[in-house]
Order: C-alpha cells, then structure tokens, then sequence
C-alpha cells in the first residue's frame, strides 16, 4: 500500500513515514517496504488501490472503515487489519473522528522457512482481529524510534521489531481462533503461576477482574489469589498494576500519547485512577514523568554525564 501514490496530503494531521520501495530492506524472514504512522482529519479517505505487498495497519485511536474487494470493515482503537497481496483495499476516517493508525508493509523472504509455514498461511487472506489493545503498538513505535534515530545496532533492533509485529498479530489472531484455554489440568503450582503471569501479560490490555481471570484460566478465585501470593512474594492485583504501568512508562516514552488515551487502553476507569496508580508505582504523576523526559532530551550529553556522576 503506497500511502504515497494516492490523493496528496491534505486531510492528514501528520504522517511519518520510511519507504524502502526501491530497495527493501532485508530484515531476518521479512523484506519491508514501508512503515510508518498516519494521523488523518475526520473523512479522509485513502483511495481504493491494489494491495502490492502483506500490510499489518494498527488502529492507535479514532475510528473509520476499511474497505477489502467491497467489503466495508468497521475500525476502531486497538483493532489490527491484515491485508494481502492481490486484493483491492480503501481506508477512511469518520466524518466525525480523527483516525489514527500505524501501517507495515512487507514480504517475506527465503528466510521464512518451514518453521514460518503456519504463519505464513496466516496471512495469505485479510482478516481483522478487534480491541486487542497495544501489544503491538510499542514494537511499532520502537521501530519508528530506531528508523528516525539510526543509532549503534539499529538495523537488528528493527529487525526484531518487525519480526515481533508479524508474529504476535498472528499468535493473537490464533489465540481468539482456538480460544485458547490456558487449561490448568494437573499444573504444578509453579506451573499454574507461570499460566497467571503469561494470560496477564498476553491479555494486558483487556484484563478483567481477578475472578474474571480465576474463571477464564479453571481455578477459584480464593486458590490462585493465595498461591500466587506464596510463590511471588506479592499480590496478583499489585502485579497487574506493576504491568500496566509498566506498559504505560513505555507508552508514555514512545508513544505521544496523552494520559487520557493511556488510561483508556490500560482499562484504568478515569485517567485520576490512573495518575494515582502511576504514582504508587513511580513516585510521580505521568504528567511529571513525562516533563522529566523532556527535560532530559533537552540537556546536553556533558550535561547528562554530569547528573549521572552526581
């Protein structure tokens, strides 16, 4: 999809963009074509257009539609569209909603061999996964971040960001497909900590409560409160708080995304509840975090070496 080739720039707030449509560039089991970030007006359109190439489009905030062969998909923030070569595709914003959304275009490569066979099946149809949350959004920022910045290492560094964007739309689409029951059996108790901790940190972004977690996962509430205590040293609430704020530092860092649009993608209930929760965990507010962020790009490096010695 070359975001470049259709309708000139009006109606877009911002985009960024690196396209390598000339060169690819190789990256492991992936060539990439283009990758980057689109903030469009309400309305905007991107005109039907052939599909050249497998894209993975990430919806950061807003809504709109995405049309595939003449069939309109409804998008909306946390949703991830799979599209792929051969078939006729269109993008617009509502007429009352900014949309804002990541893309990657890419093939892949001789490298994806057969151990890559049922992931690459995966893509070789559209499909839409809905509200996953924003698993996917930080390996798309941190390939921005590395593209941009060209530091030491930044080819690897964005190899394995776009290996990782590739791999978990396809695990989170298998997960919804299979339902995958995270079945507790005959687990060890170790073992039924280790289910906690991965659903938690596979589901971050659309956690319910503790005896929601207890009922999709087969134990009591009261068990695995209490054994997840005993084998880590803390509460399973305290840890889903650790993690999501956790995520939000990351978001906070990469993202250009404001508080309120954090706390909504975290499940927090008012972005107070999420400021006071940042808070415990950091010891600043978000707005304070993020200030001292700022501040610190702003320094010189002698300036950074000097605070670092003190």
């Amino acid at each position: 999809m070359k975001h470049d080739n259709y309708e000139a720039r009006f109606g877009r707030y911002f985009n960024f963009e690196k396209n390598f449509w000339d060169a690819p560039r190789r990256l492991g089991f992936l060539d990439l074509y283009q990758i980057g970030e689109l903030c469009c007006e309400p309305g905007y359109e991107v005109k039907t257009h052939p599909q050249t190439v497998y894209e993975i489009t990430y919806v950061i905030s807003g809504s709109g539609t995405s049309t595939i062969d003449g069939e309109v998909v409804p998008l909306r923030a946390g949703d991830v569209l799979i599209n792929a070569p051969g078939h006729q595709h269109a993008l617009q914003a509502d007429e009352q909603d900014i949309l804002r959304y990541n893309f990657m275009g890419f093939c892949f490569n001789e490298q994806a061999d057969e151990r890559y066979r049922s992931l690459i099946e995966q893509y070789r149809f559209p499909w839409r996964l809905s509200a996953t949350g924003g698993e996917i959004l930080l390996p798309f920022m941190r390939c921005m971040d590395e593209l941009y910045s060209q530091g030491e290492y930044s080819h690897d560094l964005l190899r394995n960001y776009c290996e990782q964007i590739v791999i978990l739309a396809v695990r989170q689409w298998l997960n919804v497909k299979t339902g995958d029951s995270y079945s507790a059996g005959r687990a060890s108790a170790a073992a039924s900590v280790y289910r906690v901790i991965r659903y938690v940190e596979d589901n971050l972004y659309q956690l319910g409560s503790i005896q929601d977690i207890a009922n999709r996962l087969g134990y009591s509430y009261t068990y695995i409160s209490h054994l997840f205590r005993e084998r880590t040293g803390t509460t399973l609430q305290n840890y889903i708080a650790y993690k999501k704020i956790e995520n939000a530092v990351q978001l906070l860092r990469y993202g250009g995304l404001s508080s309120t649009q954090i706390a909504s993608m975290l499940g927090y209930e008012s972005v107070q509840s999420f400021s006071k929760s940042f808070r415990r965990v950091m010891g600043v507010t978000p707005t304070h975090y993020l200030a001292g962020i700022q501040e610190t790009l702003r320094e010189s490096p002698a300036e950074q070496i000097q605070h670092t010695e003190e």
